[in-house]
């Protein structure tokens, strides 16, 4: 029997729990047949760990584990934490096959919400340079390429000027936003993250500190918008995995 497990974070925020367990389950049932058991795991703040579920599936049956992080881009949580949790989890249990899928941040359904945030910021700020905000990673360079190619790939469809910078990476927000208050170059942050939780909170007050005098426009995230299931359809259907050795950049 086949299971397949989606690995989320984990909000402070109940509700937004809630909502992405919601979107998770209208997956689930799309993939209808695909899979014997369908669960949710999570990294962080909730009972349903990666072990607890693993425990749980396996004892139902379960030969085939299908692990899909409900991340956007490869960093430390998807190719290191989840990977390390899964094999402690199967410890002793050598009959039991694992697939770790990829994540889903440069799928052609997520390209399309960030499409339609752009004509969202036209409508207010046309003249605006677009920064593409997302978390960033200091460890592994390939959350950093994948960024840069959705903000090119939203740079060609639209016309406009789109810079990809990182919270937590090398590329930082604040270099290039700052850059852009001195020089009076309009800009809108397009935060690129799942939902509207606690940290894009903490990322939307640490831009405004560079300005005081005058906010600096905030676009809304991918807000769990529906296409968000289809982007993991894809990826659980396609069995789609890395294609590439990753390379740790820090300890």
């Amino acid at each position: 029997m086949k299971a397949v497990i989606f690995v989320v974070h984990g909000s402070q925020i109940r509700q937004k729990n809630k909502a992405l367990a919601k979107l998770i389950n209208q997956a689930s049932e799309s993939l209808a047949d695909y899979a014997d058991f369908y669960q949710i795991a999570y990294l962080e703040r909730q009972r349903d760990t990666i072990e607890l579920v693993i425990n749980r599936i396996v004892k139902t049956g379960a030969k085939e584990l299908i692990i899909i992080p409900v991340l956007l881009f490869p960093a430390l949580h998807a190719l290191v934490d989840i990977p390390i949790q899964v094999k402690a989890a199967l410890r002793g249990l050598p009959e039991i096959t694992v697939k770790f899928l990829r994540t889903f941040g440069e799928a052609q359904s997520v390209f399309e919400i960030l499409l339609d945030r752009i004509q969202e910021i036209d409508s207010d700020f046309s003249n605006a340079e677009i920064i593409l905000l997302a978390h960033g990673t200091r460890h592994f360079a390939e959350a950093e390429l994948g960024l840069a190619r959705v903000a090119n790939k939203l740079s060609e469809y639209t016309g406009k000027v789109v810079k990809p910078v990182d919270f937590l990476g090398k590329r930082t927000y604040r270099s290039i936003i700052e850059t852009n208050l001195q020089n009076s170059i309009p800009q809108v942050v397009l935060p690129f993250f799942i939902y509207d939780g606690v940290l894009v909170q903490k990322i939307y007050h640490s831009v405004q500190a560079l300005s005081p005098s005058e906010a600096i426009p905030f676009a809304e995230t991918l807000a769990l918008d529906p296409r968000i299931v289809s982007a993991l359809v894809n990826v659980i259907q396609e069995e789609q995995q890395f294609d590439t050795n990753f390379v740790k950049l820090t300890t």
